[in-house]
């Protein structure tokens, strides 16, 4: 492969990075534009030439790659933020990518829910509010418990389920009141309030090849914090029966047509439901929490490699072996307080089946009950033969892991 491979931004969880070297190694030039390259551990050591320009300014970002765009063979990202950008660019530069109209609508959980509604697609009820005042009106027609989140945003950030209309209003409140989000975007002033789906999560992971939406895998998912929304596990593959799975795979199909998305990778997620799949949420990027990392154990499949394949219009490849399973534990405190000291990494390490170890709180980070994937401070990747000793090996990995958190 030849030419440049232009990433805007990325996530802080490593991917990124590993985007960077990967494209390196496939022979690309990779072009890494950033607002802040402080913000990325490691970004040195990826070999990116990198460019300081205003990602969140179309203009500022538009000169930046200007002097690049004849050797420019594709533009991707590896953080939620940045897709609609990327998407608006490559459409610009003649590029792969998706209909920039169909991302937005993906990046605004409004739209996503209106465009599944006119397809006539299970999903929850819902009201889209722009002010305190139409927030009465909203739990009545979606009722309780309900769900609140932004229109926006990322991690479940500010996604909380609500028992009571004081709570409803209170969160309601707390969503509109966040004008500018940690890349400093501007949020839609927008919050969704939506009904809550009682049933087992599960993410479809597709990706877009040929004209076709092929399904890589589907992952099973935990989650913790209530009242709020926490993945607190991942395990891949979903140990789900073949109807079950089949419904899945055929809902996130549909759900990806009503929205436009044509192109690249995209983690979808759902609930099971006794009267079917419910679409949760369509994120049209490669899945995050560690997901691909479980898939290339479970299937040795490279599934950061295909995305930046399919960024520059080489053939994607999706074959897999399918060996066993593959799951991942994130730890998360109990309590608030100050991590005083950290052990056990090596003893967790050693565990049969552990593939993975990682810890980023260290000592004197403050940490408290999750109510984001922000909160997540460090988790374990193992694998076993079956769902029953891969579910045994991450009980010890995260036992033998010792986090102690005082006041």
């Amino acid at each position: 492969m030849r030419g440049r491979l232009a990433c805007v931004e990325a996530n802080t969880t490593g991917t990124g990075m590993i985007a960077l070297r990967t494209a390196g190694e496939l022979g690309l030039d990779p072009l890494f534009l950033t607002g802040g390259p402080e913000r990325y551990r490691g970004l040195a050591a990826t070999g990116a030439q990198v460019v300081r320009c205003d990602t969140n300014d179309p203009g500022s970002l538009l000169a930046a790659v200007a002097p690049y765009a004849a050797e420019l063979c594709g533009v991707t990202t590896t953080s939620d933020f940045y897709v609609a950008t990327v998407a608006e660019l490559a459409a610009h530069l003649g590029l792969p990518g998706n209909p920039p109209e169909a991302v937005r609508i993906c990046r605004d959980k409004g739209r996503t829910r209106r465009a599944l509604a006119k397809a006539g697609l299970r999903q929850p009820r819902f009201a889209v509010v722009h002010d305190q005042s139409e927030t009465s009106a909203a739990v009545a027609r979606v009722g309780l418990p309900c769900v609140v989140k932004p229109v926006g945003g990322s991690g479940s950030e500010d996604v909380r389920l609500c028992a009571t209309p004081a709570e409803a209003l209170a969160q309601v409140a707390q969503v509109l009141s966040v004008r500018v989000n940690v890349r400093g975007q501007v949020c839609e002033p927008a919050a969704l309030v939506e009904e809550y789906l009682e049933g087992p999560e599960f993410s479809v992971e597709m990706v877009h090849t040929e004209g076709e939406a092929r399904c890589v895998g589907i992952v099973a998912k935990s989650l913790t914090g209530h009242p709020y929304f926490v993945e607190s596990g991942h395990l891949y593959p979903a140990p789900v029966g073949a109807a079950d799975g089949e419904a899945m795979r055929e809902t996130v199909r549909l759900a990806l047509a009503a929205v436009g998305v044509q192109h690249g990778p995209t983690h979808t997620e759902v609930r099971l439901l006794p009267d079917g799949v419910a679409v949760v949420e369509i994120n049209p990027r490669l899945a995050g929490g560690m997901i691909p990392e479980l898939i290339s154990l479970v299937d040795g499949l490279d599934l950061l490699e295909q995305q930046i394949r399919g960024a520059i219009g080489a053939p994607v490849t999706l074959e897999q072996r399918h060996e066993g399973y593959a799951g991942i534990r994130f730890l998360v405190a109990d309590r608030a307080g100050e991590v005083r000291a950290v052990s056990g990494v090596e003893r967790a390490a050693a565990l049969p089946g552990v593939a993975r170890v990682g810890v980023t709180a260290a000592p004197g980070t403050r940490v408290g009950p999750p109510r984001s994937a922000y909160d997540r401070f460090g988790h374990v990747i193992a694998r076993g033969g079956t769902v029953t000793e891969l579910t045994e090996r991450l009980d010890l990995a995260a036992a033998a892991l010792r986090v102690e958190v005082g006041e």
